[in-house]
């Protein structure tokens, strides 16, 4: 965690604090339904041909001082994003601000946006809408960007909030303490009157921070899952996977690896990566097959093809050889195939907790002629390289990403997009990425998803489950952490008997 304001942060553990604070606009179920009770909306009217959304608010929520979340607030968030504009991590992700004509607030209790098109409701409901989360706006609105981005971590700032939860220290590198919110004007209150997030380094230091009992709730890291035995205290529940992707990402505009520009390249990569051992390797048998950028779970958005590419596999090194023998790169003396006489090799930076996944790759790799050099890094590191568009040095990254309630990427693949860190650049994908906002149904969705799938912009890799561990007294953990990743510690309640 780097910061605490959802205006200005783009990372998905920023995130995780962030919806603990504040809360959404339409609270999406793990169903990608909108549950209203949880909702700072009570309901949405959508207009004749799916141009004008109406959004009433619930007049039940109130700010920790008291004071009531009406539109006022949305407006505060509508005029700081276009103030923000391509600063926002969000910006063009869900439609926002590309496809809205204009935002009207009607009363204190209602307001209205109005699209340039007609476009599908569900998939601006789950995206578009989820970008006017409403925030304090008598206590932020005197702040300039620059003081806001100044006090990202300073607790005084975040005083004033929605959510269940407020932010009540922050000791960078070391911890965050928050506490309930004692005005939670929401149902399910807290049960719990302060929640640690604990920043540990290590595997070893996460295993013995549980083993020890000094963090009751945690992920156990998968490589230690073998030594679960020793954690005598506690209770595993295996969760998931979660709502994202894993994948092997590149830099398109790095010259040194211009051959992953051929879609050829990158199929034969995806048939060269035995999925199942991985899982059997990585998640000691718990996860499941990825091809597409789409989650399986729950499968409501995955096509016919991808589910029954999913339960055939496409691990199949012969074609790999075959379709780099077609691309032109051919097998020189040391088994590394070549062109021009240049190599097909790459470094890969990894996280120092994920070395088992990138070794696996590069074994399989290298089975099929392809050299793939390991480099540990810190992921701030790695980030920070993908992000700066001057350092086109960067090669190729092992990272996941989280999704949206309705599934397309963002703009992490979009030509010119700012979530694009790797410069891909489709234009057919994005023609079936913009057909999605318009066309009613998931036929497009399948369309765009297929497409996604034969070209490989990235190398998706397969979903593991999470191990989650927590001591014998805490209970409510399995509703507290949802099977697409998602915590809700508002759900836990601990038992003074262990």
């Amino acid at each position: 965690m780097n910061g605490f304001n959802p205006l200005l942060t783009d990372s998905a553990y920023d995130s995780e604090a962030e919806n603990l604070m504040y809360q959404p606009l339409l609270w999406v179920t793990r169903n990608f339904t909108i549950n209203y009770d949880l909702s700072i909306a009570r309901k949405v009217v959508v207009g004749p041909q799916h141009r004008s959304y109406t959004v009433y608010l619930s007049q039940k929520w109130k700010w920790s001082d008291g004071v009531p979340v009406t539109t006022a607030d949305v407006a505060y968030t509508y005029h700081m994003l276009m103030k923000l504009g391509p600063l926002y991590a969000g910006w063009d992700a869900g439609g926002f601000p590309q496809e809205i004509r204009s935002f009207t607030v009607l009363g204190p209790y209602e307001f209205r946006v109005v699209t340039k098109r007609s476009v599908n409701p569900k998939w601006f409901e789950l995206s578009g809408l989820l970008d006017f989360t409403p925030y304090p706006a008598h206590s932020w609105k005197k702040y300039s960007i620059k003081e806001m981005n100044d006090n990202m971590t300073n607790p005084d700032f975040f005083s004033v909030v929605d959510g269940p939860f407020r932010l009540e220290s922050f000791h960078a590198g070391r911890y965050a303490s928050m506490v309930a919110n004692a005005a939670y004007s929401g149902p399910d209150k807290p049960h719990i009157h302060r929640l640690v997030f604990r920043f540990l380094n290590s595997n070893a230091s996460v295993f013995f921070a549980l083993k020890s009992g000094t963090v009751q709730l945690g992920n156990l890291p998968a490589p230690l899952y073998p030594a679960r035995s020793q954690l005598i205290n506690d209770r595993i529940s295996i969760i998931g996977p979660g709502w994202d992707f894993n994948y092997l990402g590149f830099n398109y505009a790095n010259p040194k690896l211009s051959f992953i520009r051929d879609v050829l390249v990158r199929q034969a990569m995806m048939h060269a990566i035995n999925q199942d051992l991985m899982i059997r390797v990585l998640g000691f048998g718990h996860g499941v097959r990825a091809y597409g950028l789409i989650p399986g779970n729950p499968p409501v958005y995955l096509s016919p093809e991808a589910k029954e590419l999913l339960k055939q596999g496409a691990y199949d090194p012969q074609l790999a050889d075959k379709l780099l023998d077609e691309a032109g790169w051919h097998r020189g003396p040391d088994g590394i195939r070549q062109k021009d006489g240049k190599k097909m090799e790459f470094t890969l930076y990894m996280p120092p907790s994920m070395v088992r996944g990138p070794t696996l790759l590069t074994e399989m790799f290298a089975k099929v002629g392809i050299l793939v050099r390991l480099r540990e890094m810190p992921f701030n590191e790695v980030y920070a390289k993908m992000i700066d568009p001057h350092d086109l040095h960067w090669q190729a990254v092992y990272l996941a990403w989280s999704q949206s309630s309705f599934p397309t990427g963002g703009s992490i693949f979009k030509c010119g997009g700012i979530q694009n860190a790797y410069h891909y650049c489709n234009p057919k994908m994005d023609a079936l990425a913009d057909q999605i906002r318009m066309d009613n149904g998931l036929d497009a969705l399948y369309k765009f998803q297929n497409y996604f799938t034969e070209q490989q912009p990235v190398i998706v890799l397969p979903y593991m489950k999470t191990f989650v561990v927590a001591v014998k007294n805490l209970h409510g953990v399995k509703r507290a952490i949802t099977p697409s990743g998602n915590f809700y510690p508002q759900f836990l309640w601990i038992s003074h008997d262990k």
